[in-house]
């Protein structure tokens, strides 16, 4: 039994002991392990916390770990004015319970599970459901600012957004976030890029070996949280997880979300999950002007894509992430989403249209489909026929009959003018594969064993979201676990020696 025991030794102990990647290993008893292919740094400090990332996620996790009094430090790999990650590029909206019953949470999740094919984390679902409320009043008592609760259409799902409104409420929200997180001692360290993980001798993460414009720098800590972001700007872990083509996809957001965490978290043991084929991605058709902001999410379920023969290729019902995957088995990888003056009128439209309109996109009109599509560049014989069709198959708010059928949000494209948001190409919004944690937002190893010292956060942590989300779901999911893994690397340095 003792020789048995002796052979025991989890991926964690494994990597400890002989090393994976880069490698880590021990130097002795109590000392920092060291990296094979990294000097020892010359420079360290002490925290009780270490986050790495400036976005949402990593904010969120930085002024709750705050909150649980302990002393805090940043990592960011851009400079200053250019952090905020991803998050600073995004709409602002957080996807949140329609009230604090429990049959609104059931909604909640019973939707976000829908949504995911059945395949999203349950449990990780039910937190969101369970503190998205309570996690954006935890903001506005911090002093960021909201507008009111909007319905997500054909869900029982709502949405806040960052004031003044979408794109514009977000950098202003994290503005605030970091103005708090330095009022209360907090030092943020730019320009600095987390290389490593640091374990010591226990196997418990004990730190973060960074580079800076001085080199090497060890932030050593009682635990880490990971907010890094995923991988959209990692060709290499496109092509060899996604699909051999996916390294040519457009990226909307930051190109430098390389999978930092990722790669860090998988060196000491880590699980990445959801990682395979494009159910790991979400991906929209957006506008080349603004591939950030140039989404008119709000309108597609209500509008018909054509494609550059003048056919339909979806269901736009299902929503602008199928949409934007449809989109990119296209001819030239090139749509657009028509409507007419009555569907102009539907708020979603009219919200996109605005949206479009204060970002200088212009937006193709015509006084006749054959005008259109000259203007859009497609057959205008075939795109007469494709809509003629479509109408005489759209009844009771759908379209059953059409190829391919409709089965919501289905309008005549009748009343003059006609409109189409063009060109609308495919690109990268965020990954869904990462490292796999627990509700408490330790990261895990593959047999479920808690990284001890390891936390990660928003887009860095996987398996919550599969093929799809609902819209402001990404932004709730940085929140609240970013929230909960401040709260719980706290309370690390309250029970470690």
């Amino acid at each position: 039994m003792k020789k048995e025991k002796k052979l025991e030794c989890n991926r964690r102990e494994f990597i400890r002991c002989v090393g994976f990647g880069a490698g880590l290993f021990t130097l002795g008893k109590l000392d920092w392990a060291e990296a094979a292919l990294l000097p020892q740094a010359k420079r360290k400090e002490k925290y009780d916390v270490v986050v790495v990332g400036t976005g949402l996620a990593g904010m969120a996790a930085a002024v709750a770990a705050q909150e649980k009094g302990a002393r805090v430090c940043l990592l960011e790999k851009l400079p200053e004015g250019q952090d905020g990650g991803n998050s600073r590029l995004a709409g602002g909206f957080i996807a949140i319970t329609k009230d604090k019953s429990q049959g609104a949470k059931e909604e909640y999740v019973k939707d976000f599970m829908k949504k995911s094919m059945g395949k999203g984390n349950l449990a990780l679902t039910k937190i969101l459901a369970d503190q998205s409320l309570e996690a954006v009043d935890w903001l506005k008592g911090l002093g960021l600012e909201f507008t009111d609760p909007v319905t997500v259409a054909g869900y029982n799902v709502k949405n806040v957004i960052f004031k003044p409104g979408p794109y514009q409420g977000m950098p202003k929200g994290l503005a605030t976030l970091k103005s708090i997180f330095i009022q209360k001692g907090g030092k943020i360290f730019f320009a600095t890029k987390a290389k490593q993980l640091i374990l010591n001798d226990a196997g418990t993460v004990a730190g973060v070996r960074a580079q800076d414009a001085q080199g090497l720098k060890d932030f050593q800590a009682k635990a880490v949280i990971l907010a890094t972001g995923g991988y959209s700007a990692n060709k290499e872990m496109l092509e060899m997880f996604v699909d051999p083509n996916a390294d040519d996809m457009m990226v909307r957001g930051l190109k430098v979300l390389t999978g930092d965490g990722h790669l860090m978290a998988r060196e000491a043991g880590a699980m990445w999950v959801n990682m395979g084929g494009m159910v790991s991605l979400h991906v929209a058709a957006v506008s080349p002007k603004n591939t950030a902001a140039g989404n008119p999410f709000m309108a597609i379920a209500y509008t018909v894509g054509i494609n550059k023969e003048g056919n339909r290729y979806i269901d736009e019902s299902l929503g602008y992430v199928a949409n934007g995957k449809a989109a990119m088995r296209q001819p030239g990888q090139t749509v657009a989403m028509i409507f007419d003056e009555n569907i102009k009128k539907q708020p979603g439209v009219t919200a996109a249209v605005q949206q479009f309109t204060r970002l200088g996109i212009e937006i193709v009109e015509a006084e006749s489909l054959a005008e259109l599509a000259a203007k859009i560049d497609v057959p205008s014989a075939n795109l007469e026929k494709t809509i003629s069709e479509f109408n005489a198959n759209v009844a009771n708010g759908a379209a059953p009959g059409a190829k391919p059928p409709k089965s919501a949000f289905a309008f005549k494209i009748e009343t003059p003018k006609f409109y189409a948001f063009y060109p609308l190409v495919p690109g990268i919004t965020i990954t869904f594969g990462g490292i796999k944690i627990n509700e408490h937002a330790q990261a895990l190893e593959p047999d479920g064993k808690v990284i001890p010292g390891l936390y990660a956060a928003g887009e860095c942590a996987g398996g919550l979201f599969y093929e799809d989300y609902i819209g402001g779901a990404s932004l709730a999911n940085c929140l609240v676990m970013g929230r909960i893994a401040g709260y719980h690397a706290a309370l690390a340095k309250k029970t470690k020696s």
